[in-house]
């Protein structure tokens, strides 16, 4: 390594081992956590307990696959990669395309990206505040959690807040969709190309993952670049099979997201919940994509392997998306589909009459 790749990769693997460490939050006290859980809990019983809403879970989950499932291809579309190209011609470097930026000096590199988390925390730092104080003002719920109105009167005030809270995550899992996208790309990632989609799902795994589960997810992570890298199997994939598993690691993100975003329900304290919570998780995404991608880019300079850690296997793991197999039961279905290229029977039947 040159003596500045060699600093980086110190650097990353400090990183690695602060980020991976499980840590007991101290910031607020027990007394403070307890009356929180308790108000989550009245929260999600009065919702429950609406007519027309008897899974909330259930409608969260699939309306925020259905809005984060299409944003989140649109934002990696918009990324703009033609401009990417162009700041790093701009500052001498010979490249026509992404990929050729995997070419140059990660000095270069770290001369031409700009601070994007910066950007994309601030966006999730306003657009939680608003949805906090619509989910918590929506006349859905008054003092000690109860539902306003109860009955029929209260479907307006659910409607409301289910609405608001489903265009909330669906929002901040785009944005942090786009934010991986777009720091890979300075770093050479094209994440409209099939594989390279799978590789920013990994990264939201692990920022989305609990204290006792980031371990577990950062695996899941070494995994699927060991899948992409030498698997044959994986040469048959494609974007219908990626657009599957895109939905459904959406899914199980929604699930994640359900529990805490339950939490911006509770009056007054909505607004400051829904704020810091978006600013943790997009600062926690962009700072893990701006890590990984780095490291991803010297791995593959270098030649330097993943190596397992064998304490991964004793994490919290029941909420980690096992994206590998995911992939594998898909590419196994899309193999054993029909083909459609020909004429149904019902066609045939047409044709002869």
């Amino acid at each position: 390594m040159t003596p500045y790749d060699r600093k980086a990769w110190d650097e990353i693997e400090e990183w690695r081992q602060k980020r991976l460490a499980v840590r007991t939050p101290r910031v607020v006290s027990e007394g403070t956590r307890e009356r929180l859980r308790v108000a989550g809990r009245k929260v999600r019983n009065s919702v429950r307990v609406l007519p027309g809403l008897p899974d909330f879970e259930s409608i969260f989950v699939g309306s925020l696959e259905a809005l984060a499932g299409l944003g989140g291809r649109a934002a990696m579309a918009t990324v703009p990669k033609a401009s990417v190209v162009k700041a790093y011609r701009k500052r001498g470097g010979d490249v026509d395309d992404l990929e050729d930026i995997r070419t140059l000096d990660l000095e270069l590199i770290d001369k031409v990206k700009p601070r994007l988390g910066l950007r994309y925390t601030t966006f999730a730092t306003a657009e939680g505040a608003g949805a906090g104080f619509a989910a918590s003002g929506g006349g859905l719920l008054a003092a000690g959690g109860t539902v306003a109105g109860a009955g029929a009167g209260a479907a307006p005030g659910a409607a409301l807040f289910m609405g608001t809270l489903v265009a909330d995550a669906a929002a901040v899992l785009v944005a942090g969709h786009r934010a991986v996208a777009h720091i890979g790309a300075y770093y050479g990632y094209d994440a409209e190309h099939p594989d390279e989609q799978l590789f920013v799902l990994g990264i939201l795994g692990l920022g989305t993952a609990s204290e006792g589960a980031k371990l577990a997810a950062y695996a899941e992570i070494n995994k699927l670049v060991q899948a992409l890298a030498r698997r044959a199997t994986w040469d048959q994939l494609n974007q219908n099979v990626v657009t599957k598993v895109v939905q459904k690691v959406f899914t199980r993100f929604g699930f994640t997201l359900t529990k805490k975003k339950l939490g911006q329900a509770v009056p007054i304290m909505g607004i400051a919940l829904g704020a810091g919570a978006n600013t943790i998780l997009l600062k926690r995404i962009t700072d893990d994509a701006e890590h990984l991608y780095r490291e991803r880019f010297l791995r593959e300079r270098y030649g330097i392997e993943t190596v397992a850690d064998s304490s991964a296997a004793d994490a919290d793991s029941d909420e980690v998306v096992d994206i590998v197999n995911i992939v594998d039961a898909e590419i196994l279905d899309e193999d054993n589909e029909p083909p459609n290229d020909d004429p149904t029977p019902a066609a045939v039947g047409d044709e002869r009459t």
